[in-house]
């Protein structure tokens, strides 16, 4: 009989809260895009063009992520492509912040009262990273 290690429920614990916080903030993406593209386009990083595609796909690649970290599936692909967002999501923080811009990160919420670009946002999105790095180097593509 096989013994099931702490990690294994780390590993879960990490998956339910990075796939809760995924499909949580693809939310307001998806159901208004228009607003998400607002929020890409105060980064000032993105030419004009490539908005509402982004404004579009990423929110869906966000709730793939969410969906299939909460469920079990492809955690490997998730966990790296969650990986790879943050460490852009990071990027474009820290690109606002150093240029001075105040504005609001799109995060999780489109809200007016949105939270606004900080290095508190930063810290957070590096907790996320390493979360999904760990889930990366700890899991194989098998259904959990």
């Amino acid at each position: 009989m096989k013994k099931i290690g702490s990690r294994f429920y780390l590993k879960i614990a990490i998956r339910m809260v990075l796939g809760f916080l995924f499909l949580y903030a693809s939310l307001d993406k998806i159901i208004y895009p228009p607003k998400f593209a607002e929020v890409i386009y105060n980064y000032r990083l993105l030419p004009v063009e490539l908005l509402n595609m982004c404004a579009i796909i990423v929110p869906w690649i966000e709730a793939f992520i969410g969906i299939s970290l909460l469920m079990g599936f492809w955690i490997e692909t998730s966990a790296f492509m969650l990986s790879t967002i943050t460490v852009f999501f990071i990027i474009m923080i820290i690109s606002a912040i150093t240029r001075g811009l105040n504005i609001e990160c799109g995060c999780f919420s489109l809200d007016e009262e949105g939270s606004l670009v900080s290095w508190k946002r930063v810290i957070e999105d590096v907790f996320i990273l390493v979360g999904g790095l760990y889930l990366l180097i700890f899991t194989s593509d098998k259904i959990e």
